[in-house]
């Protein structure tokens, strides 16, 4: 698949089996477990009774900052399973983590807050989990971003956790300045008649900030865009930096 889905839902799991789309099953099922229904689970984990949503918005400045100190472990995969819609989670269900996947402490937050699974296919090598509060607390859409305060924007080809390029000072504020003043276009279809897209992350550390915030943007080789909301055309300025 090659698509980014950064902008997911924060509808939580709040005591029932999932905040996605199901096709209720018509006849009753007693087991608690399987049914005929079709779930779209969303990114989740389960510990004691706090529920904590998946960020692919979110990536640790310092992925030192995740200590050695374990809050949970996973003890059921749901999506692999689970196809009754009357299902309640439980404490050490997670949606797609695996069994046996420790959680730990972030620093600087609170485990209510903030946690973190390792995982070697997300910049910085962790996959961080919100709590419901703190997730409601999150301004994670770009025009939440405080501008003034980026270091650094990091660009990454698809599917690759080191960037290719790192921008800073005028090229910083340049590539902020040409998707501030894009085209939005909603309902834009990229235009693929020479196969898909090419897509990127773009990576905005903060100055003296732990997180950094995560979008995705693409190439169809006749416009660049990305999703602030709706889809934004960028002008042709912005692949100076997406070159090798």
């Amino acid at each position: 698949m090659k698509l980014f889905t950064l902008l997911l839902g924060f509808a939580m799991i709040i005591g029932g089996c999932s905040a996605g789309k199901i096709q209720p099953n018509p006849n009753s099922n007693s087991n608690p477990i399987k049914g005929n229904s079709i779930i779209d689970w969303v990114d989740f984990v389960k510990l004691n009774d706090q529920t904590y949503t998946g960020m692919y918005e979110l990536v640790l400045s310092d992925p030192d900052d995740v200590t050695d100190e374990v809050v949970g472990e996973v003890k059921f995969k749901v999506g692999d399973v689970v196809t009754n819609p009357d299902y309640k989670t439980q404490p050490g269900d997670a949606a797609f983590l695996e069994i046996g996947t420790k959680l730990y402490q972030v620093k600087g937050f609170a485990k209510e807050e903030l946690i973190a699974a390792k995982d070697e296919t997300s910049i910085g090598g962790y996959r961080l989990y919100a709590g419901e509060d703190h997730a409601r607390t999150l301004g994670l859409r770009y025009k939440d971003i405080p501008k003034d305060q980026v270091a650094s924007v990091a660009l990454y080809r698809f599917d690759e956790t080191a960037p290719f390029n790192t921008l800073k000072d005028r090229d910083k504020e340049r590539f902020i300045e040409l998707l501030d003043h894009g085209t939005d276009k909603p309902g834009y279809s990229p235009e693929n008649k020479d196969g898909d897209p090419d897509y990127y992350q773009m990576v905005f550390f903060m100055e003296n900030g732990q997180l950094g915030y995560a979008y995705s943007l693409a190439d169809d080789g006749v416009h660049v865009f990305f999703h602030p909301w709706d889809t934004r055309l960028v002008k042709d300025e912005i692949r100076n930096w997406l070159k090798p």
